[in-house]
């Protein structure tokens, strides 16, 4: 079984890297429009497609990386930048937000696109998960793995239902201060993914 402060550490990297919180003002604009019954079904859907998505790029993706030959000690320390880089925009409050998608009508299904992907699912989630995926053999643990992305997706879920609540709340300050703290969080265990790579690397640092 998996230390539970490895389990912990993971989710809370996933956690920072989607940023439920710092999303919800994008989600609130792209679903103005929407009726009750619309913002249910989109909440479900992103959700749901949230935790197929990490799944497949769980299983999937490290033998994607390895098709292509890429080592995997250099992914995951490309991983650990990309990772960096998304810390500092959330630290900076440049975060890319995925806006300029143009103007979404009622018939469009945003659930899937921007919502799921690249908003909350997006390139440094997905890296994160296959970089996990290659350090974890066996299936208990996989499966402990895919509970964590399931527990995510509820985050979501409860992010998305109470959008407006939430946003109201905490206001454009407190969603920036949870965002800076989530970004410091993630470039700090960012850091210690890029100096493990390294030594893996370049054995001479170790």
């Amino acid at each position: 079984m998996p230390e539970i402060t490895e389990l912990t550490k993971a989710f809370v990297i996933l956690l920072a890297v989607i940023d439920p919180i710092g999303n919800l003002p994008l989600y609130i604009s792209l679903t103005a429009d929407k009726t009750s019954k619309e913002h249910d079904a989109i909440i479900f859907k992103t959700s749901c497609a949230s935790v197929v998505l990490l799944t497949l790029s769980f299983l999937f993706g490290k033998f994607i990386v390895l098709f292509f030959g890429i080592q995997m000690p250099a992914f995951k320390l490309v991983g650990g930048v990309f990772l960096i880089y998304i810390a500092f925009t959330m630290l900076a409050d440049t975060k890319a937000t995925n806006s300029l998608w143009g103007d979404h009508s009622t018939k469009d299904d945003i659930a899937l696109m921007p919502l799921t992907f690249p908003l909350f699912i997006g390139p440094a989630a997905i890296s994160f998960v296959i970089i996990r995926s290659s350090e974890i053999s066996l299936w208990s643990n996989k499966l402990i793995s895919i509970a964590e992305f399931v527990l995510v997706g509820g985050v979501i879920w409860l992010s998305l239902k109470f959008a407006r609540k939430l946003v109201g709340v905490l206001g454009r300050t407190g969603i920036k201060f949870v965002t800076q703290i989530m970004g410091l969080l993630l470039g700090s265990l960012a850091v210690g993914i890029i100096a493990d790579e390294l030594k893996e690397l370049l054995p001479g640092l170790s």
